[in-house]
C-alpha cells in the first residue's frame, strides 16, 4: 500500500526545486488516496462516516450508543447538508415498551415538519431487536416524494413494504434531517451510525 504524505505549500512554491520526497509524494499520493491510506482525505463520492475527514482520524459516524447516552425518546441525525445523500444504520435497537412497538423512520420536511417515511411491523415482546439500513437519496432536492431505500428488521422479520404515504408532500420540499423513534416506548439499547456520500445535483 502506498503512503500518504501531506505536501506543504513551500515544497511546491514557484521557483522552488522539488525535493525527492516531494516528487515521491506527488507520485504516491493518488494511489494512497485510492487505497484509503492513513492520513489521506476521505473520498466523498463513496459512503463514509458523517464525521470523518481523513482516513485514520478515528471517526466512525456513531450518533447514538445506548452504553454511552442511555435511554432516549428518539434519535435525531445532524442536519443534512447540500451536496450529500445519507445512510442510516440502526443496530439492535430495543424498545422499553414491552409490547406492540414498531421502529419508525421520520424525516423533517422543510415546510410540513416531521413525517414518517418507513416503519417495521410491530414487535410483541420486550426482547425484540430492531434495526435498519436505509438510504435517503437526494434529501436536499426540493421534490414531492422523498423515499428511504433499503431494509428494516424486527428480529427475524425483514420489512421492505413499510413505505408511508406521508413520504409524499405538497408543495415540493427539501428534507432537513431524520429521526428514528419507536411507536411505543423509548429506545433502550443499541447503536445508530450515519454515513454520507456526495451527490452533484445540489453540490454548492
Amino acid at each position: 500500500m502506498a503512503t500518504w504524505t501531506s505536501i506543504s505549500n513551500a515544497a511546491v512554491a514557484v521557483g522552488g526545486i522539488p525535493s525527492s520526497s516531494t516528487v515521491t509524494a506527488l507520485r504516491d499520493n493518488p494511489t494512497a488516496l485510492a487505497e484509503t491510506a492513513s492520513g489521506a482525505p476521505v473520498v466523498f463520492a463513496g459512503w463514509h462516516p458523517v464525521d470523518k475527514v481523513t482516513i485514520g482520524d478515528g471517526k466512525d459516524g456513531l450518533i447514538y450508543d445506548h452504553a454511552v447516552t442511555g435511554t432516549v425518546s428518539e434519535i435525531d441525525t445532524p442536519d443534512f447538508a447540500d451536496g450529500y445523500e445519507y445512510r442510516i444504520i440502526g443496530c439492535d435497537l430495543e424498545s422499553n415498551s414491552g409490547s406492540n412497538g414498531r421502529l419508525n423512520l421520520y424525516a423533517y420536511f422543510e415546510t410540513d415538519g416531521w413525517e414518517r417515511l418507513r416503519y417495521t411491523s410491530d414487535g410483541t415482546e420486550s426482547f425484540f431487536r430492531f434495526g435498519c439500513d436505509l438510504e435517503i437519496v437526494t434529501p436536499r432536492i426540493s421534490k414531492y416524494a422523498h423515499l428511504a431505500n433499503g431494509w428494516m428488521y424486527r428480529d427475524g422479520s425483514i420489512s421492505n413494504d413499510g413505505i408511508d404515504s406521508t413520504s409524499f408532500q405538497f408543495p415540493a420540499q427539501k428534507l432537513l434531517k431524520a429521526r428514528l423513534v419507536f411507536s411505543n416506548g423509548s429506545i433502550d439499547g443499541g447503536k445508530v451510525y450515519l454515513f454520507r456520500r456526495r451527490e452533484y445535483a445540489t453540490l454548492p
